[in-house]
């Protein structure tokens, strides 16, 4: 029989705190080729049905792929050898309908690797006149801080040697060009995982920024030999550590957006960037990283974040990925579907938008909670890391502040943290009493309305 699991009481901070949750927080993030995929016409598939679930989620499309292989004309000019992939004005068309159809907004990466001002400019200018206030934002390059990695020499668009300063001196006439055709499109920088690179945007105060952005997977030591802590491992996943080091890699990121009165977008992330499958790869450990990540990241400051992926097939597509083809592998079906990560991003988008109430679990270490009100009510999460396999389930004492009563519930759970495409999301559902226990490798969410 499972060990019980330890007693668990919830205390909420005196008042309300002041850091806001909204729809932007719940986002994707897709590789730019995927623009080209026709499934963004709600008319060819399920794509939009998925999105729309999320609730008015951000949308972000940039990856590896546009400083490399992509392609933008307006003109029909031909592709140069090394895109794979074009990009028309068609494709924004098609995005316009989705993003009507489904409320998302839209951030987008150009291509600075291997394009020019003026195209990336009128790249812009057709996305801003198809997407109108749907298109929030713009980005010079994907990571350039990757441009020139000796450790990475597929990705290498750079000599050895490439800076950040290096990186503001092109992106400058980027942007410049960029605000002379689309000065309402704001500019969001520098998209990179390296503090001097923050810095150096910060510095350069390039026309019309409204943004700085960080990349971050925190699994990225792929072997392990880089650091254990961090290498894609299920206990490494739901372990304290790597909470606390969200919390301190994220506060640098807020740290430096403050100092330039710019808010924080984390417009790439997941749980780790190693190729192919990993040992989080599509498990229930890794849809309960999403939920805590995600509310986490949200009640430290961050104000948009995407998770990264691509349309790929389920079966031999990116294992990541939030969403995935059911299909054969290089085939385009209409039939989409959600992973367990992709359930952890639909019951946290239902959440209430308001600002984070400060609470905390007591009796634990791998339990977290988290809580969102507004003027209607209160929202609370607890996120239980703990395996359901070795551990049973702990009291749970989940008093809210006076006044509110208990109306709905939703679970999101599995057997085991390593079972793959195991998680089930019971969906919010009425209830008239506040749970109180609460499953290992489960996160309870509970919603309370004012009396």
């Amino acid at each position: 029989m499972d060990a019980p699991g330890p007693a668990l009481t919830a205390t909420f901070a005196a008042e309300p705190g002041n850091r806001p949750f909204g729809s932007a927080n719940v986002g994707l993030s897709f590789e730019a080729r995927d623009l080209a995929d026709e499934r963004w016409d709600p008319a060819n598939g399920y794509l939009d049905e998925l999105v729309d679930a999320l609730d008015e989620p951000s949308l972000r499309f940039g990856g590896n792929s546009v400083d490399r292989r992509i392609w933008w004309t307006s003109t029909g000019e031909p592709a140069p050898d090394w895109a794979d992939t074009t990009l028309t004005p068609a494709d924004f068309e098609r995005l316009a309908l989705f993003t009507t159809h489904t409320g998302a907004t839209v951030t987008l990466v150009v291509n600075l690797g291997r394009g020019d001002a003026a195209r990336a400019a009128d790249y812009v200018k057709h996305a801003h006149e198809a997407l109108g206030e749907a298109l929030v934002g713009v980005s010079i390059g994907n990571e350039p801080n990757g441009f020139a990695l000796a450790s990475q020499p597929r990705l290498q668009v750079r000599e050895e040697g490439y800076s950040a300063s290096d990186f503001i001196a092109e992106a400058r006439p980027f942007a410049e060009a960029i605000h002379a055709v689309a000065p309402d499109v704001g500019l969001v920088g520098p998209g990179t995982f390296d503090a001097p690179w923050w810095r150096a945007f910060g510095d350069a105060e390039l026309p019309g920024t409204v943004a700085m952005s960080q990349h971050w997977y925190p699994l990225w030591s792929c072997t392990g030999a880089g650091e254990p802590r961090a290498e894609p491992t299920v206990a490494n996943i739901v372990s304290p550590w790597l909470h606390d080091r969200a919390a301190f890699i994220l506060g640098m990121g807020l740290d430096t957006a403050d100092r330039y009165d710019l808010p924080l977008w984390l417009e790439e992330t997941g749980p780790t960037s190693c190729s192919g499958g990993t040992g989080t790869s599509r498990t229930h450990a890794q849809a309960l990283w999403t939920s805590d990540f995600t509310l986490h990241a949200a009640s430290l400051g961050v104000r948009r974040a995407n998770h990264h992926g691509m349309i790929d097939a389920c079966e031999g597509g990116a294992p990541m990925s939030p969403l995935c083809d059911s299909g054969a592998f290089g085939s385009r079906s209409p039939d989409l579907r959600g992973q367990a990560n992709y359930l952890a991003l639909l019951q946290v988008a239902n959440l209430r938008a308001g600002d984070f109430w400060p609470v905390r679990i007591s009796g634990d270490t791998g339990v977290y909670a988290y809580a969102i009100t507004d003027d209607d009510g209160l929202d609370v999460v607890v996120v239980n890391f703990n395996d359901p396999a070795t551990t049973g389930s702990s009291p749970l004492n989940l008093a809210p502040p006076a006044g509110l009563e208990v109306t709905h519930a939703s679970v999101l759970w599995a057997d085991t943290l390593d079972v793959r495409n195991g998680t089930s999301l019971i969906p919010w559902s009425p209830t008239t009493s506040v749970p109180d226990r609460l499953n290992a490798g489960s996160v309870l969410a509970v919603r309370f309305e004012r009396g």
